[in-house]
């Protein structure tokens, strides 16, 4: 029974969902934004999930079928890190999406930028260690809501609570199911948490 609920947190909180969650934190928390029409934050969203998840997914698959990994589901070391070379070119495009936004949506721009570094970060980690993709994607949400702390003057206390139980109970989870060690996992957290919230750092800094 416990198994299961550690998996369904798993599958909830999964990495490749977390830039499109990132991204509804920022259009819901950054005043500059207002007023956004919905379908504007409908299309965002929708940028999002298809470079950040739909697209990856799809690539995966392309590799699974053209032998170049050997499982999505249960990946080796050596596929985890072919998938998330190939997601890191998504992030990239995502990005792209976003760089001339106007100066009003700049904290999309630097959750992009965020997303980016924490990605690459991984990559050249993931060449001594076994980094928990879990743990960068949630490290990656706190360390969104402690940057836009700094960048919008708002008091977001309640989102930087939620955001803790979520790295609390994925964390757990990851380690529980016994996917991560505790290294591994606080490897994760201080790329994601560091990478977006030092980024928010920089450009007030800028």
């Amino acid at each position: 029974m416990q198994k299961n609920l550690w998996t369904f947190i798993s599958y909830i909180f999964h990495p490749a969902l977390m830039p499109t969650l990132g991204t509804f934190i920022v259009l819901w928390c950054d005043p500059h934004l207002y007023p956004l029409p919905l379908i504007a934050v409908g299309l965002n969203l929708a940028i999002v999930f298809l470079c950040t998840y739909l697209l990856p997914l799809f690539l995966s698959w392309v590799l699974l079928k053209i032998g170049r990994i050997s499982s999505i589901t249960d990946p080796g070391e050596n596929d985890r890190n072919i998938m998330l070379s190939f997601t890191a070119l998504c992030f990239i495009l995502v990005y792209y999406c976003f760089h001339n936004i106007p100066a009003s949506g700049q904290s999309l721009k630097i959750f992009m930028l965020g997303i980016n570094v924490s990605i690459i970060t991984t990559l050249m980690a993931c060449l001594f260690t076994k980094v928990s993709f879990h743990a960068v994607g949630v490290g990656g949400l706190l360390g969104t809501v402690i940057g836009l702390i700094d960048y919008t003057y708002v008091n977001l206390i309640p989102w930087l609570i939620g955001a803790l139980v979520i790295v609390i109970i994925t964390s757990y989870s990851r380690y529980k199911l016994k996917a991560h060690g505790a290294f591994e996992i606080y490897v994760g957290l201080i790329i994601g948490i560091a990478a977006q919230s030092l980024v928010f750092f920089w450009e007030i800094g800028g």
